[in-house]
């Protein structure tokens, strides 16, 4: 038996790899004896980070996309001749799967995206498989920015072709619903990575939890990327004061500071700004409370959450992971969905939006959060084992099918 997980892996995007670190475990645990593989954008990185084997999620060589190295007409012809070969590719790998997942994160999205882009991808991908007879599964999956006609089209048309769906909360179910997509007769669970295994490792806090929250993980984010353009350097330049500010008022509190990232290839940067910042502030890098390093892999991250008491963080799955240790969180969210999961543990008060970020609210929030700590821990390990729980039920309905259509 061969189950595929689809998906955007194989990118430094520490969250997206927890989603399926989280999967593959499960499925192990469940069908020792199974293939399992990725299907994503770099299948090499995600074989050798989760040892299991990889699919390339797309077959067109950069030649293929260039642009300004040939005539127009030509390189019509040669997309065209690329994409039907790349559809024969995908028909084939097809035929040894019995399996599609397409596997969590916030995967339903058209942002950055060209015409030929993962929407795309995914309708490929969802047709051949369900030409060939095989199993098609959305498994607790995000919706975010779908903004385009096209994107939504594509997106609706891989929907439909499912065996199964699950959103990984309400607010993608309203979002596909709002752009005519009926989900009314759908699943919401939780994200995958509230399945994944605690190892010892992150799971056991060097230190007992106390009511102050001694040692603090703050999440950095790639707000406005960087402030590339004009528009944005304002924006992006009042972020890093805002975190900077932050994290020099917690020091001056005598709390160890951990920054954190969640995203390698585009967060990293965004913590040497972050860095520079603080010493033009006056603050020293060498500070015995700061830590400031770099991750590359959700393993090192989850390690690093594991050594706090409290994470301030923007990224989605810094604040999953934070949970899932039992560590109270404060979200500075970009989307819906922090509400949404900030809500369903019972931390909806510790919320605020990055794009209207009040330092002095944060402040308070975390106080407030710290004071109340010990509740907050219960309510997060209530939250969080219901969960599990739910993924759980999801795997095993999930395998029952496969197995299912191979008797």
């Amino acid at each position: 038996m061969r189950i595929a997980f689809w998906g955007n892996f194989g990118a430094l995007n520490l969250g997206n790899e927890c989603t399926l670190a989280a999967a593959v475990a499960n499925f192990r645990a469940r069908l020792p004896h199974a293939d399992l593989v990725a299907v994503c954008r770099d299948p090499d990185d995600a074989a050798r980070r989760h040892r299991i084997g990889g699919i390339a999620m797309s077959g067109r060589t950069q030649a293929v996309d260039d642009r300004g190295k040939a005539p127009k007409l030509v390189r019509l012809v040669r997309l065209a001749c690329a994409e039907a070969a790349d559809w024969l590719r995908v028909f084939r790998h097809a035929s040894s799967i019995d399996a599609l997942l397409i596997t969590g994160s916030g995967i339903l999205s058209d942002e950055d995206e060209g015409k030929l882009g993962l929407p795309y991808e995914l309708l490929k991908w969802s047709l051949l498989i369900k030409l060939r007879g095989k199993k098609l599964f959305f498994v607790s999956v995000g919706a975010e920015s779908l903004s385009r006609t096209l994107g939504r089209t594509q997106v609706k048309w891989a929907l439909r072709l499912a065996d199964y769906r699950s959103y990984r909360d309400s607010h993608s179910a309203r979002l596909l619903q709002n752009i005519g997509f009926d989900t009314s007769r759908d699943a919401v669970r939780p994200d995958l990575a509230f399945s994944l295994p605690q190892s010892n490792a992150a799971a056991e806090d060097p230190m007992p939890a106390a009511s102050r929250l001694e040692r603090v993980a703050v999440g950095i984010f790639n707000y406005r990327d960087r402030g590339r353009t004009a528009d944005n350097a304002p924006a992006y330049q009042a972020y890093l004061d805002s975190v900077c500010r932050l994290i020099a008022w917690l020091l001056e509190r005598q709390h160890q500071v951990r920054v954190v990232v969640g995203d390698f290839m585009y967060d990293d940067a965004v913590r040497l700004d972050v860095s520079a910042r603080l010493v033009q502030r006056g603050v020293n890098p060498a500070h015995p409370l700061l830590i400031s390093e770099p991750t590359a892999s959700f393993e090192e991250l989850l390690d690093q959450l594991a050594a706090v008491d409290g994470v301030i963080a923007t990224r989605y799955h810094n604040l999953i992971l934070g949970l899932l240790l039992g560590k109270p969180v404060v979200s500075v969210s970009y989307e819906g969905k922090h509400e949404a999961l900030m809500r369903s543990v019972g931390l909806g008060d510790y919320c605020q939006s990055i794009d209207d970020l009040d330092v002095d609210r944060l402040m308070q929030q975390f106080q407030r959060l710290e004071s109340h700590a010990d509740v907050a821990r219960a309510s997060i390990a209530a939250g969080v084992r219901a969960n599990r729980t739910s993924l759980a039920e999801q795997y095993d309905l999930i395998v029952r099918s496969v197995c299912d259509s191979q008797s």
